[in-house]
């Protein structure tokens, strides 16, 4: 039989990160029949469900070797890591840990996912529902957004982010270069890279978001070129007030910017006739936990502003405005259903 669900590189972190809140949960060895039962739910709800716990249970598969309570603090130092990456002294002490019990248990670290260890290693990061203001020598700024990992090369060479995960909102200062005069001097280019492909600028605002198998690039003020790939495309340029994504193999259509894109910015997310679903993903990307919708209610459209730090008031204003409810099967697991 063929396994039609998503390669474990492709699961969204929200995913992994209730997966493993529900392993910690199980094995913490004070889960209720309703715990198993709702977990039992959770991994049968969606393949990606099914598939995240999967490649969890082949961790924990492996644990089995160690006594019961070492296990359980591998599971917990694993969830730390994912929750608590801001934390960087507490980061890594739990990384050591988490080492000394998967080499006992004959893993090596190199197992990981690729991505979630250059997260890890990334010179500059937020977690879950945190975000972060960057200065660079430049006098370029730096808005990490929540879940975000980067690293950062500013020097007499280059200016270069490489966004490893989430999404930045950069203001570029232009840089002169140093030519043989005042006059044949060149601006130094900022440049980030993606999984994607290359974007670059000399100076103004843009938005970078790394997406599962895409880029999504949103110019506010200036210009950026797109490089797809690994530059053997030709690039395209994007004007202030458009934004498109691309992926390694071309740069998909121009549309107008979605003025509210940056909002972030400030803590808020804002809707314009926004369908549920979308509203309760990008929520969902500033909590530690699972707020979904279930599809009788996914396509109901909601305008408004929404702060991303107090989900609780957001759910409230939601269930004030459309013929829905929230039910909560855990504090980090939220459904928005038929009211």
């Amino acid at each position: 039989m063929t396994n039609s669900g998503p390669a474990a590189g492709d699961l969204h972190p929200a995913v992994v990160e209730v997966a493993v809140a529900w392993m910690v949960k199980l094995q913490s060895g004070g889960a209720t029949a309703q715990d198993h039962a709702a977990c039992e739910h959770w991994r049968h709800e969606r393949p990606e469900h099914a598939q995240a716990w999967a490649t969890l249970s082949g961790f924990s598969q492996r644990l089995k070797v160690l006594p019961p309570s070492l296990a359980r603090n591998a599971l917990a130092a694993a969830r730390e890591l994912e929750l608590d990456r801001e934390r960087a002294p507490r980061r890594r002490s739990l990384l050591k840990g988490l080492a000394l019990v998967v080499g006992t248990a004959g893993i090596g670290l190199a197992s990981a996912p690729e991505g979630g260890w250059k997260s890890l290693a990334a010179s500059h990061r937020t977690g879950v529902g945190e975000r972060r203001r960057v200065a660079l020598a430049d006098g370029s700024v730096l808005y990490l957004n929540t879940a975000t990992a980067l690293d950062v090369r500013v020097d007499a060479g280059e200016r270069c982010v490489d966004l490893v995960a989430g999404e930045v909102l950069i203001e570029c200062a232009r840089h002169a270069g140093h030519g043989a005069g005042a006059g044949s001097a060149e601006a130094r280019p900022f440049v980030v890279r993606t999984a994607q492909g290359r974007i670059q600028a000399e100076e103004g605002r843009f938005i970078v978001r790394q997406l599962a198998a895409q880029t999504f690039v949103q110019a506010l003020e200036g210009w950026v070129d797109v490089s797809p790939g690994t530059g053997q495309l030709a690039s395209r340029r994007l004007v202030a007030g458009r934004q498109w994504t691309f992926d390694a193999r071309g740069v998909g259509a121009a549309e107008a910017a979605d003025g509210g894109a940056g909002a972030w910015v400030d803590g808020l997310i804002v809707a314009r006739d926004m369908p549920l679903a979308a509203l309760a993903a990008e929520l969902s990307r500033y909590r530690r936990g699972w707020l979904r919708c279930d599809a009788a209610v996914a396509r109901l459209r909601i305008s408004g502003v929404f702060p991303v730090d107090d989900l609780h008031r957001v759910v409230a204003a939601i269930q004030r405005t459309l013929p829905v409810r929230a039910r909560a099967r855990t504090s980090w697991w939220v459904t928005l259903e038929a009211r």
